[in-house]
C-alpha cells in the first residue's frame, strides 16, 4: 500500500494552488500499560473549494471503498466539516497494544515508537530524514498525550499532559515521556480498605447491638 499520506495529499492537489493551506494533525493518546489510540486527521480551509463538493473532488483521486477495505479493523476513516474546514479523520478501529499502534501508523509513514516501565511511558519518533511530511502540507503537527504529567520532551510544547511536535520545523528527534495516571489505582486501593473498613465495623458491632435489644 502506498503511504497514505501521500496518497491523500493527492486528493487536495486540485485546490493546493488555491488555498494554498492543507493541514495535518495526527496523534496518539496512551490509555494505559501496552494501550494506546491514534488518529490523523487531514483538512483544508472549505472556501477554497470555490463550490466545489469536496466529497466529489476526493472521488477523482483516492477510491474510498478500496481504501477502507485496506484500512479494515485497523483504522476507520470519517468525514470532518465543521462548516470552515473539511477533510478526512482516520481514527484507530479499536485500542491498540503498542506494537499494533506502531504497526499502524507505519502506513502513514509514521515510525513510532512507545514503551512503558510501569512507572513512566515514553514516546519516540525519528526525526530528520526519516519521518518525512509530504510537501504538499502547509500544518503539520502529532501530539502525544501521556495519562500523567509531563516528565521531559525534546522539540515539542507542553500543554497539560500533552506533547505537540511540529514537523514541518522539524527535529532530529522527536521524544517525550510522561507519567502514569495512578489516581484509579490509590481510589480503589481507598475504596477496598474503606470497605474492609466498614466490614469490620459491622461484624464487630453488630452482635452487641443484637444482645441489648434482647
Amino acid at each position: 500500500m502506498k503511504r497514505l499520506i501521500s496518497v491523500i495529499a493527492l486528493a487536495f492537489a486540485a485546490v493546493l494552488a488555491l488555498s494554498g493551506c492543507v493541514s495535518m494533525n495526527a496523534g496518539v493518546s496512551i490509555q494505559g500499560d501496552d494501550k494506546a489510540t491514534g488518529t490523523v486527521e487531514v483538512t483544508m480551509k472549505k472556501d477554497a473549494l470555490q463550490g466545489l463538493d469536496f466529497q466529489d473532488l476526493l472521488a477523482t483521486q483516492v477510491n474510498m471503498d478500496q481504501l477502507n477495505s485496506q484500512l479494515a479493523g485497523v483504522w476507520t476513516t470519517t468525514d470532518i466539516d465543521d462548516g470552515t474546514n473539511v477533510g478526512l479523520a482516520f481514527t484507530t478501529a479499536k485500542t491498540m497494544t503498542f506494537t499494533e499502534l506502531a504497526d499502524a501508523f507505519t502506513v502513514f509513514g509514521f515510525p513510532v515508537a512507545i514503551s512503558g516501565n510501569g512507572q513512566e511511558f515514553s514516546f519516540s519518533m525519528p526525526g530528520t530524514g526519516q519521518t518525512a511530511v509530504d510537501s504538499s502540507f502547509t500544518e503539520a503537527n502529532f501530539a502525544v498525550t501521556f495519562p500523567g504529567a509531563i516528565v521531559s520532551t525534546t522539540a515539542g510544547e507542553v500543554d497539560h499532559h500533552t506533547v505537540t511536535f511540529d514537523l514541518i520545523q522539524g527535529a532530529e528527534t522527536y521524544q517525550a515521556t510522561g507519567k502514569a495516571d495512578f489516581s484509579l489505582f490509590y481510589s480503589t486501593i481507598f475504596g477496598g480498605a474503606l470497605l474492609v473498613l466498614t466490614l469490620v465495623f459491622v461484624l464487630a458491632f453488630s452482635p452487641k447491638a443484637a444482645k441489648e435489644s434482647h
